[in-house]
């Protein structure tokens, strides 16, 4: 789904200053405007995904006309799209 796709053209992890609001995941697609924002977890269930919303938006100020997506992932799922 992310690096070995093709589909997405940026890959990485973000955090601003000071370690706040740290995000595991950023995919981008700059042609087709879209962004994967996914927090991983070695337990699913701590995942958060209103909290990552909430982390995210600094982030999305960047990206005001592309289409967001947040996605939870544990451990085991992350391995299975890098």
């Amino acid at each position: 789904m992310f690096a070995g796709t093709g589909k997405y053209n940026r890959i990485g992890s973000y955090w601003e200053k000071g370690n706040q609001n740290e995000i595991d995941l950023v995919a981008v697609n700059d042609m087709k405007k879209e962004i994967v924002i996914a927090e991983i977890k070695m337990n699913p269930s701590k995942i958060n995904t209103g909290a990552l919303k909430q982390k995210s938006q600094r982030l999305l100020a960047s990206y005001p006309e592309y289409r967001p997506k947040w996605i939870g992932l544990s451990l085991k799922d992350a391995m299975k799209y890098l």
